[in-house]
């Protein structure tokens, strides 16, 4: 990701409402579903916006990171998030099984991250019955300026992510598009920004607080009718799973 990109998230992260909505939907796939003192990794922790929010809410959780960029690892250091330690996704710091769960947002489609091989590690730090929670960007024809801006380099859908998922021993307990209610406008502008892929920037920026609230509320809304509905579309792609104590078999293709 480029460098700007990292300060441009650590100003925003904390009150725009995409990453508001994403953090309630984290929060909601964690509660409940740990130990006391469970472990919780959050590979590839960008700035620490999710890391601070859950540490703030799930307070009988211990939380840590990883993040290969020094500038988001310092960005986490200000934050108090001493847990987080600078390291590539693909041979994270960690022995086997050390976690509970793995916070995997946004990562896989970066550029620099091979996905198999991330997977394959993520997969050795949960320990067996450990959860995956994973959001990934969704749908191809989406990909536009923003994409370039943070050297995202695939995009995904639900079926190709479930069989992702399963080649690394993890089987999915839920998986939902969300953001479907801005999919239409989102496909116009961003077809509309490839005009500027090279040098434009990211889509990340604060709307006027009136807008951010009413965007936020939106989105609450958005995400119950996804994960309800089982809608067949939406900007991104939220997914749980669980590390199987036995190597899965095959599986079929899901549709895809």
């Amino acid at each position: 990701m480029r460098e700007t990109e990292y300060d441009t998230m650590r100003a925003v992260e904390n009150r725009h409402w995409w990453y508001a909505t994403l953090h309630r939907l984290v929060q909601h796939a964690l509660v409940d579903q740990l130990p006391p003192r469970g472990h919780v990794l959050d590979a590839g922790c960008g700035t620490g916006g999710m890391l601070a929010f859950l540490r703030e809410r799930i307070r009988y959780l211990d939380f840590a990171g990883v993040d290969i960029s020094e500038q988001a690892v310092q960005h986490c250091w200000r934050r108090g998030l001493t847990t987080v330690r600078q390291g590539t996704v693909h041979e994270m710091p960690f022995d086997a099984g050390d976690f509970d769960a793995v916070l995997c947002l946004d990562l896989l489609y970066h550029t620099a991250v091979e996905e198999e091989r991330a997977l394959a590690e993520i997969s050795r730090v949960l320990r067996p019955g450990g959860l995956l929670v994973l959001n990934l960007p969704a749908f191809d024809c989406l990909r536009g300026s923003h994409d370039a801006a943070v050297c995202g380099s695939r995009r995904y859908k639900a079926c190709h992510v479930r069989l992702l998922l399963e080649r690394h021993n993890l089987q999915v307990e839920m998986i939902h598009y969300w953001n479907a209610w801005l999919f239409l406008p989102l496909l116009v502008w961003r077809r509309w920004s490839r005009r500027n892929a090279t040098t434009g920037t990211s889509d990340v920026k604060l709307p006027a607080s009136w807008l951010n609230g009413l965007l936020t509320r939106a989105g609450r809304l958005d995400v119950w009718l996804c994960r309800t509905f089982h809608l067949p579309f939406g900007s991104s792609v939220f997914a749980v799973a669980r590390k199987q104590h036995l190597p899965m078999g095959g599986s079929s293709n899901d549709g895809c």
